[in-house]
């Protein structure tokens, strides 16, 4: 028993280190899970946050529908009347849900009401057929025609968002081998989902009544009455309701068991996950632990601000006047999820270009002194952060102001500029008074002196008997 549990942990991290960097992964398979496979993937970054068997493959029943309504979003305008026909015959046994008729006057809106709260499966035949009569501009088009056509838009559509382990042959999850789908790729169709505020919208309805036509007249067609309950048991006020579920989207199959889609949203962060092959009611509480692992771990962390000061380098020998320090920004900003413990872990290490640095730079590892001159804006070096061995953000380092180089011209100007700044301020004041004070001393110098001759020119000019007499 202790030897199957070893070897299980030892394949399990051996195949979780070759499809997940560390960044790419916080926990791996230490979830509480009933399901199979999941995955939690943070839905602005897609960073994944947790995995389980991620990219084996499964498969999507019914959450195949919110491919099919992203697909329709593309082609088809919500508000289009669509008269129901033939195509809703002939659903294979245990897959009709019985709640259109031909004649049915319809839009698209509430088709995909149909598609996304009640999990129709004549309405994904019904759009779908509808969707290639759009694009073909042809009404005759029938649904085996416009089945494998619909069914090629649906996977060039995952390809572009990066799910290239999944194939899909009709357009609301019916059990075929050919398909199938993997947790990471119904991942990415998730968050693309997420991101088109309609059908989240649909999705989060938990209870929904109303007429095909959402009040309108339709005069050749039949207008009917709805009222519908969410297979989505995960949103606010329902059985298994969580309080930060937005949206999402239920399946089951035998062979594919209970799977869910789901999309979560608290304090900015927005979460996706995917639960595939677990059983009912398991599969809400593992959406459950997902979710709440998400929140209480993870959250976005700034790391970086855009043009916002990251450093103050010193300058040898600036120009007389300037300060001798140099503000140095960061070119761009970032803003990363990461959990608690990965944020402590984060390291930067920051290099300057080798033409800038001083010899005295980093005698004490403290501090780094730069040559000028340095220009406005002129790149200095980078700034980098790791996360256990991985680079996750680098941002270059700019200068915040230019810095001029010293030379005998830049002195001359400076003094001089120092005497035509200076001479009339309050700071001159005293240089002032000791101007005019020399200035008055040498003015009473001049005055003494100028008697003291007077006087002797006088006494030369007196007969000798006038100065004996004076004596």
């Amino acid at each position: 028993m202790i030897k199957k549990l070893i070897k299980k942990l030892f394949i399990c991290v051996l195949v979780s280190t070759l499809l997940f960097s560390p960044l790419s992964i916080h926990a791996q398979d230490s979830l509480p899970l009933e399901a199979s496979a999941a995955i939690l993937v943070e839905q602005t970054t897609g960073r994944i946050l947790y995995a389980r068997n991620a990219h084996e493959r499964r498969y999507p029943a019914s959450t195949t529908k919110m491919l099919t309504a992203l697909v329709v979003m593309q082609h088809l305008d919500l508000d289009s009347v669509v008269i129901v026909g033939a195509e809703i015959r002939g659903m294979p046994a245990g897959f009709a849900t019985n709640i259109h008729i031909e004649g049915e006057a319809i839009t698209v809106r509430m088709l995909l009401k149909a598609l996304l709260i009640r999990s129709s499966n004549e309405a994904g035949r019904i759009l779908a057929i509808e969707t290639i009569r759009t694009i073909d501009g042809n009404s005759d088009v029938t649904y085996n025609e416009a089945k494998g056509r619909f069914s090629e838009l649906m996977n060039a559509y995952a390809r572009a968002l990066g799910a290239h382990n999944s194939n899909f042959n009709n357009p609301y999850g019916l059990h075929n081998d050919a398909h199938f789908s993997t947790a990471y790729d119904l991942a990415l169709i998730g968050r693309a989902f997420m991101e088109i505020p309609e059908l989240v919208q649909i999705s989060a309805i938990r209870q929904f009544s109303g007429d095909s036509m959402e009040g309108r007249t339709h005069h050749t067609g039949q207008v009917r009455e709805f009222a519908w309950q969410n297979t989505n048991l995960m949103l606010p006020g329902a059985e298994f309701g969580h309080p930060y579920i937005i949206g999402g989207r239920t399946g089951f199959t035998t062979p594919a068991g209970h799977c869910f889609i789901g999309g979560a949203y608290h304090n900015g962060l927005g979460l996706v996950t995917v639960v595939l092959y677990s059983r009912e009611p398991d599969r809400w509480q593992d959406t459950r632990v997902l979710i709440d692992h998400g929140f209480v771990n993870f959250e976005f962390r700034e790391l970086a601000i855009e043009n916002q000061i990251f450093y103050i380098a010193k300058i040898e020998n600036p120009r007389l006047g300037d300060i001798d320090t140099l503000d140095i920004n960061l070119a761009a900003g970032h803003i990363e999820v990461l959990s608690h413990a990965e944020y402590a872990a984060i390291r930067r290490e920051i290099t300057f270009d080798p033409r800038l640095l001083s010899e005295l730079s980093e005698h004490d590892g403290n501090y780094t002194v730069l040559r000028a001159p340095i220009e406005e804006g002129e790149t200095v070096g980078t700034v980098t952060y790791i996360l256990q061995n991985e680079v996750i953000f680098s941002s270059p380092l700019i200068a915040a102001r230019q810095v001029y180089e010293r030379t005998f011209d830049s002195d001359m100007d400076y003094y001089i500029a120092m005497v035509v700044n200076n001479i009339f301020t309050m700071r001159a004041l005293p240089y002032w008074v000791g101007f005019f004070g020399v200035l008055f001393g040498i003015f009473n110098m001049c005055i003494a002196i100028s008697i003291s001759r007077r006087a002797r020119r006088l006494e030369r000019w007196h007969p000798p008997e006038v100065r004996r007499r004076r004596s």
